[in-house]
């Protein structure tokens, strides 16, 4: 059997009867409107005229009979109009169903000549409408018909005023009966040129575009079966479409992925909803194209179900740029965890052959073995040991953020004396504070002297925000260390009276490797703010920056967990509850 395309196949009744409805409203409908009343005008006009010359002057009644059969001129005009056409057809039924017994009524009921012409309601009711208005014209004109007998069986109607003979008059009206059903049944033949011509259309249209789309174009029985294959099945598959008719859906699928494909044509069958899918369709050569099938439901003119249409897209590219995506992300993340091992793992080989340089330039610095012979030899030693330093504190910033990255930094809290490790952190940065003019102050409340955290941490802390606020502080400022205890734990607060941060610039800061733009660029690797922030979040806490642009900078770190308190246990915070540690005092 002949397989069509799925949008030809429903443009059955309820196609047909869309583009009628469509053509109704076109110009060329009109035009048959206004031609088919002018002539029932002209045909009552002479009727009328004859009528007045074989009977003489009319009266009332007749007069009404005469205005009726011209009555069709008053619809031509208003047909010029924006009057809806519709309403002017179903007028236009009106006025001939009732002028037809009026006019029967006046010239011998049943009898009359005129009864023919009720053979012409429901042929002109086909042009106004479908069967339904053809049905209701029939009933019309025979209820009028059954009615008219009715009063001529009573004896009410009026004496006819044709003269005798009556077969001339017969004649006549079925002259003119004749004549009229020959225009309409034009009328009708035109239109349903017209309605033929918009449906070759509409068909030469939807397959030239299933002949000619990309994608594929199939209809499937409810069942999944395919009932048509368009064109593109050559391009997509190697196959001729024809050889697709009858196959299940999942017959064309790579067996992985055929619950996939079940699936859609389940969703789109039994459920009655779009449904799509990503599936490898199997090719003429052996091979697997990667496709998209978009699936859903249309309902069939007999309503016995509704069968399925498929779009099907190629996709192999779109797969193939995704595979690489996910491979260079791959890539990426492998390459940065191999980054972070191995500069975690390298700590002990870089720092080693630093700590001899430090620890040489160190003897020579204090002439432990007697005078080094010349002044210039203790300023290349300084310059060595203080290089050394500078570049062993950049390298443990790097490192120790590698190691938190990879997960293999760990905390070896102890409790310690924090204005201890605050007084050794200030005296790091006390020769470059004093070679700018900056004055270090440190102010340690009594209730946050003892803390219970990782020592080596704390200080890296206290040295970083001590260096930066070095770094940034103009001649004459203060770099200032303030340690307090509440309810929420331990806050250290390190304060300087430098330039300050942009409002822009503190959304940056605290990421690895990041600095500020302009005049706070300072030489370092960007990781200061970052380590700070990363070993408060180890401990629990968490470190806020403050500043005001040209007025200077805070940097608060928070340690929740930190506080001891006077019987040797940890404090939590909001003193909910005590937490026993490890190595508490005595």
């Amino acid at each position: 059997m002949r397989a069509t395309i799925p949008r030809i196949e429903q443009c059955g009744v309820g196609g047909q009867m869309d583009i009628h409805r469509k053509k109704e409203r076109s110009p060329g409908v009109r035009r048959q409107f206004v031609a088919i009343q002018s002539s029932k005008a002209a045909l009552g006009a002479l009727l009328s005229l004859g009528f007045v010359l074989i009977v003489g002057r009319p009266d009332t009644a007749e007069t009404l009979a005469i205005l009726g059969l011209v009555a069709p001129a008053v619809l031509v005009l208003l047909a010029f109009l924006s009057v809806p056409l519709a309403l002017l057809e179903q007028a236009a039924l009106a006025i001939f169903a009732v002028l037809i017994g009026y006019l029967a009524a006046l010239t011998g009921g049943v009898l009359s000549p005129l009864v023919v012409w009720f053979a012409l309601v429901p042929a002109e009711a086909a042009l106004a409408g479908g069967r339904p208005a053809v049905l209701r014209a029939a009933i019309a004109a025979s209820l009028t018909l059954v009615a008219l007998a009715a009063v001529q069986a009573m004896g009410m109607l009026p004496a006819s005023r044709l003269p005798e003979p009556a077969w001339q008059f017969f004649a006549v009206s079925i002259f003119v009966a004749i004549f009229q059903a020959a225009l309409i049944a034009a009328a009708a033949q035109d239109r349903q040129r017209a309605a033929d011509e918009a449906a070759r259309e509409g068909a030469a249209m939807y397959r030239f575009l299933a002949d000619n789309a990309m994608d594929l174009i199939t209809r499937h029985s409810s069942d999944g079966r395919i009932r048509y294959a368009s064109p593109a099945a050559r391009a997509l598959l190697g196959v001729e479409p024809e050889s697709l008719v009858g196959e299940a859906p999942a017959t064309l699928v790579h067996p992985d992925d055929q619950k996939a494909m079940q699936s859609v044509f389940m969703d789109a069958s039994y459920f009655g909803r779009p449904a799509s899918a990503q599936v490898r369709l199997k090719c003429a050569n052996g091979g697997h194209v990667w496709a998209e099938i978009r699936c859903r439901p249309v309902p069939r003119p007999d309503g016995e179900g509704a069968d399925i249409v498929a779009v099907t897209r190629d996709i192999t590219e779109r797969k193939a740029h995704e595979r690489e995506l996910i491979e260079a992300r791959d890539l990426s993340e492998e390459a940065n965890r191999a980054k972070s091992r191995f500069l975690a793992n390298m700590s002990h080989e870089l720092r080693t052959p630093l700590n001899a340089i430090i620890g040489f330039s160190e003897v020579m610095t204090h002439e432990m073995f007697g005078a080094l012979g010349g002044p210039r030899y203790l300023e290349y030693s300084r310059l060595i040991h203080e290089s050394g330093n500078h570049l062993l504190e950049l390298i443990n910033s790097i490192l120790d953020m590698s190691k938190i990255e990879a997960g293999k930094f760990e905390l070896s809290e102890e409790v310690f004396d924090l204005a201890a490790v605050a007084e050794a952190s200030v005296r790091f940065v006390k020769l470059p504070a004093e070679r700018a003019g900056v004055v270090l102050k440190t102010t340690i409340v009594p209730g946050a002297r003892t803390i219970f955290a990782d020592k080596r941490a704390v200080k890296q802390i206290l040295v970083n925000l001590l260096s930066n606020g070095v770094k940034f502080t103009t001649r004459g400022g203060e770099v200032s260390i303030r340690a307090g205890l509440d309810t929420r734990g331990i806050e250290i607060a390190v304060s300087d009276s430098g330039v300050g941060i942009s409002p822009k610039d503190l959304v940056r800061l605290g990421k690895p490797f990041e600095q500020v733009e302009g005049g706070r660029v300072k030489e370092g690797t960007g990781l200061g703010l970052s380590l700070v922030k990363a070993l408060t979040a180890m401990h629990g806490g968490e470190a806020t920056i403050e500043s005001v642009l040209g007025e200077g900078t805070t940097v608060r770190v928070r340690l929740p967990y930190a506080a001891v308190g006077e019987n040797g246990e940890r404090v939590a915070p909001e003193e909910a509850r005590i937490i026993p540690f490890r190595g508490a005092a005595a």
